[in-house]
């Protein structure tokens, strides 16, 4: 009775709620089905067995994002261009250096162009790269050419297409490979460099490395003829006047700067007014010939460049100008329209044509060795105590009571530059090479300085304070790698500094090195000796290894 009456209390249902429910489950199974059918799926199977068939099977997910799939892939054939344009990525790459890629017809990295040229609306052919020639596959699938692809229906592969109106509703397997191989080519291959796999490459790369091997070869010899510093190889060889030496001060030593580098010629001058020429070399040298003056006690002696002659001027208002060649003697009364009773300090161009005299007031006197004629005057504040020209022969230092170095045109005769020496003291010598200034002062110290024709304030790259007395006399050697540095004032009192690295050479000279007071000194041309003129009326020559 019980269990009558609890199925007569249950609710019956009726054959309509349920044929409803049923319709509503069929719908959303429908919906699923529609979503996911089955022939998409093949058509997903179908693509990925073509990319698979164009770049491996390890490298489908890969090649997916390459093309251009994302992670959520839908094949909506019924996509708007609305949806097209959203699905665009953020930016594209511009390989041709032209317009951006928004635009498919203006794709210029699109494949699917003809093997002459990319073709564009704008009417220009964009030539296509033939360095990469498409080569005989190793296995070709003849299956291809049966099978055909909507592209249309994959908007990730629409554009593949020439442009927006072409159709590519039944694109043959053979035209898809084409177009995705060089829309690869134009892509991905271009950021990944695989130009090393190929024999035209490597041999290119060997190529490259000999020009580099050659093209250093310039800079492992220049390595060779760089001095190293700390030690200095240094040989003493008999005096250049050891035939002739002179009988007082040798006050001047100078080798002619187009003579022999193996046995060049050198001349001393002094107090006892003789001029002397010598061929020296290692073994022995050979005195040339000498000429006496006898009213001029001899301060400054000089060669004028190459030309052969020499400019020779002491405690006097005249001076002479030798031609060593002629053997022809010249004598030149006087400066005309200048005063000074004395003319016993100058410096000549290197090329010979000019001759700077130290005059009185903070004059600097110009005089061409050609016409003997005074040229121009060049006014300092103080008075002039050194002065000196540019290796170019353009441009003349000056520098003298009042501590600052001048540099003058000559070109203008005006002061281009001026700058205060650091020491601050009374300046005493110059010298110039190529890169760097020298400038020594009273109080002992050489400061050495870039020669840059910036106009930022001068500092020096090193003071030299080897010197204990006043810095006299100032040289380079002819690669500026040698500064020479000595003092009058002081026993022995001659250093040599390495430029580069700014440092004196510890081993020379000595103390048992026989200098005494060193009055003058020089370099030859190729700085092969250094000839050095004491207060014994010697000049002693040393030989310099490294640059025989």
């Amino acid at each position: 009775m019980t269990d009558e009456s609890e199925k007569a209390s249950m609710p019956s249902i009726s054959p309509l709620t349920s044929s409803v429910q049923e319709k509503k489950r069929k719908s959303v199974f429908k919906k699923k089905k529609r979503k996911r059918s089955k022939a998409d799926i093949q058509d997903d199977e179908e693509e990925e067995r073509l990319t698979a068939m164009l770049f491996g099977p390890g490298d489908v997910v890969a090649q997916k994002r390459q093309v251009g799939h994302g992670d959520d892939f839908s094949l909506d054939v019924g996509i708007n261009e609305e949806t097209e344009e959203k699905s665009k990525p953020l930016f594209e790459l511009d390989r041709d250096g032209g317009g951006s890629g928004d635009d498919v017809g203006h794709d210029r990295d699109g494949p699917g162009q003809d093997e002459l040229g990319d073709h564009h609306e704008d009417g220009i052919d964009q030539p296509f790269n033939m360095e990469r020639s498409h080569k005989a596959a190793a296995w070709v699938d003849e299956d291809d050419e049966g099978v055909t692809v909507n592209v249309m229906e994959t908007k990730q592969l629409r554009k593949l297409r020439h442009h927006r109106t072409e159709d590519v509703s039944d694109m043959k397997g053979t035209e898809l490979h084409q177009r995705l191989r060089k829309r690869f080519e134009t892509t991905t291959m271009t950021l990944a460099r695989t130009d090393w796999a190929s024999l035209e490459a490597n041999s290119r790369h060997k190529e490259e490395e000999e020009e580099e091997v050659s093209s250093a070869t310039p800079l492992l010899a220049a390595r060779k003829d760089r001095l190293p510093p700390q030690i200095l190889q240094v040989v003493r060889c008999p005096d250049a006047n050891l035939k002739d030496p002179n009988d007082a001060v040798v006050r001047a030593v100078h080798f002619h700067p187009g003579s022999d580098p193996d046995k060049p010629l050198l001349l001393t001058a002094g107090m006892d007014r003789t001029l002397r020429f010598f061929h020296v070399s290692e073994e022995e040298s050979e005195k040339v010939h000498g000429i006496h003056f006898p009213k001029l006690p001899i301060y400054t002696a000089s060669f004028l460049g190459e030309s052969g002659q020499v400019a020779v001027s002491g405690r006097r208002r005249f001076f002479y100008i030798y031609d060593a060649i002629a053997g022809k003697l010249e004598f030149v009364p006087k400066i005309m329209g200048r005063g000074e009773r004395s003319l016993e300090r100058f410096a000549a161009s290197p090329d010979g044509r000019t001759i700077a005299f130290v005059g009185n007031d903070g004059y600097i006197i110009l005089v061409d060795v050609k016409s003997r004629q005074w040229i121009a005057d060049l006014k300092m504040s103080g008075s002039v105590r050194a002065v000196t020209f540019t290796p170019d022969s353009e441009q003349v230092l000056s520098s003298g009571s009042d501590g600052d170095v001048y540099r003058w045109d000559l070109r203008t005769h005006r002061c281009v530059e001026r700058f205060a020496n650091e020491d601050g003291t009374i300046t005493s010598t110059l010298s110039a090479s190529r890169k760097h200034v020298a400038v020594g002062a009273e109080s002992g110290v050489v400061n050495l300085y870039p020669d840059t024709k910036s106009e930022e304030d001068r500092v020096p790259l090193k003071s030299i304070m080897h010197l204990q007395t006043s810095a006299d006399n100032t040289c380079f050697n002819h690669d500026g790698q040698i500064l020479a540095l000595s003092t009058q004032r002081e026993r022995h009192g001659l250093k040599l500094l390495h430029v580069p690295s700014a440092t004196i050479f510890s081993n020379w000279p000595t103390s048992k090195t026989p200098l005494n007071y060193v009055w003058s000194m020089d370099f030859s041309p190729s700085s092969r000796f250094l000839a050095i003129g004491n207060d014994k009326g010697k000049c002693l020559l040393y030989k310099l290894p490294h640059y025989h």
